[in-house]
């Protein structure tokens, strides 16, 4: 026979072990519900970053091709890959921002030298049409007030002729990268054109003086 004090012992033994039972399993089903939360938001996190890496590749890819755009890719040169010396608390969008604005600052070439070469070019060939101008206004004397504008043409234009000179010189010859800042020393075809108003001018005035 069974005594009852025993069994009644028993009893509440298991419905203890069984109540401790639940609360685990009821524990184990929230941080179950937890973690499955957590991994959501891990994978979403996980797009984000790279949504947000795609983005920085491509920009960093579209600084690179304004790079090479700009200075051509002789001098550039492939894209790079991933450096190795950057500080942990660096911000990729900061440094691409960073890169972006020193792709597109000024470069300082030694322009002092172009500028006078491209005054003494304007002036070379303003020169020599001013002379061609001449001489054919000299061998075709039968065009009457035409041999006015043959000879004197090329003087009145000379400054534009200077520049236009200048401006073809740095387009033909000029490497890419110097050709966007060089194209500024045209100004100096100009002023070398001008060097033949200059001499026109001193005619002119020994002309009216003697």
């Amino acid at each position: 026979m069974t005594n009852a004090q025993a069994a009644r012992r028993a009893y509440k033994e298991y419905a203890a072990e069984a109540g401790r039972r639940l609360l685990a399993a009821e524990e184990a089903r929230r941080r179950l519900a937890e973690a499955e939360e957590q991994r959501t938001a891990a994978y979403a996190s996980v797009e984000q970053e790279w949504a947000r890496l795609d983005g920085l590749e491509e920009r960093a890819t579209g600084v690179w091709r304004e790079l090479t755009t700009r200075f051509g890719p002789h001098a550039v040169g492939p894209l790079p890959g991933p450096a190795d010396d950057v500080r942990p608390d660096q911000d990729a969008t900061e440094l691409l921002g960073d890169a972006h604005r020193r792709v597109r600052e000024p470069v300082h070439y030694p322009l002092a030298g172009r500028y006078v070469q491209m005054a003494v070019l304007g002036f070379a060939v303003a020169v020599v049409v001013t002379a061609v101008g001449f001489e054919l206004a000299k061998g075709l004397r039968d065009l009457g007030q035409v041999r006015l504008v043959l000879a004197y043409g090329p003087v009145l234009a000379a400054p534009w002729i200077g520049q236009q000179t200048a401006k073809g010189w740095i387009r033909l010859r000029t490497s890419n990268e110097e050709r966007e800042y060089a194209v500024d020393t045209a100004t100096g075809g100009l002023v070398g054109g001008g060097g033949v108003w200059l001499i026109a001018l001193i005619f002119i005035v020994i002309h009216f003086v003697t």
